[in-house]
């Protein structure tokens, strides 16, 4: 089902796989209004199940704003005239504190393929998990992309389908769904994907 999606109003997710619910500059604009928790407006996606006929393929994906966890800035979660990666991560998910180690250090070493950009969402937070707060982890970790914070009901999460988390999102340069992946994909994946939705050779 396809939901209408009123800024800041949403329904909270039902958290439940990888874990459940549990840079470019040109992806990052300054927006006049002042923001205390990131907003969403659009149509959300379909929960993410299966690659297999993901009914998201094709549809405009719902689009976000809010500040960016490591330097401040406000992040607009959508395509500016690129293709655009968002990936989900949660501090407490093992698999995402491997994910997010692993690109980071192929991040640092690589330029992003195909002019795609990428923006990452902290999601799910429960601070009784452990590894709290995500700023200081991905600070720690050294990622250098932008990073905006869920709201306390995971509305961007639930607005681009996440079940579980490592999620990403691959989203064309004109605001409809390329693909969805789920789990760890590491930098060959990541990097594949990428230079698929860029529509380069890999």
């Amino acid at each position: 089902m396809i939901r209408w999606l009123i800024p800041a109003l949403l329904v909270p997710m039902l958290i439940a796989g990888a874990c459940r619910g549990g840079q470019s500059d040109s992806s990052v604009e300054q927006v006049d209004e002042t923001i205390t928790e990131s907003v969403v407006s659009g149509m959300s996606l379909d929960p993410f199940e299966s690659n297999e006929s993901d009914p998201a393929v094709g549809q405009l994906a719902p689009s976000a704003f809010g500040l960016d966890l490591l330097t401040g800035k406000t992040v607009q979660v959508t395509p500016v005239g690129r293709p655009l990666v968002v990936a989900f991560f949660a501090h407490w998910c093992p698999h995402c504190q491997r994910e997010v180690a692993t690109l980071t250090e192929w991040l640092l070493a690589n330029k992003l393929p195909g002019n795609v950009d990428l923006i990452a969402v902290s999601t799910f937070e429960a601070p009784e998990r452990g590894n709290h707060p995500p700023k200081k982890w991905l600070s720690e970790q050294g990622w250098k992309h932008p990073v905006v914070a869920d709201t306390s009901s995971q509305a961007i999460a639930d607005a681009f389908g996440a079940m579980s988390v490592p999620y990403f999102v691959f989203i064309e340069a004109d605001g409809t769904v390329a693909f969805r992946m789920s789990g760890n994909l590491g930098p060959g994946q990541l990097s594949a994907a990428m230079k698929r939705l860029a529509g380069t050779s890999i």
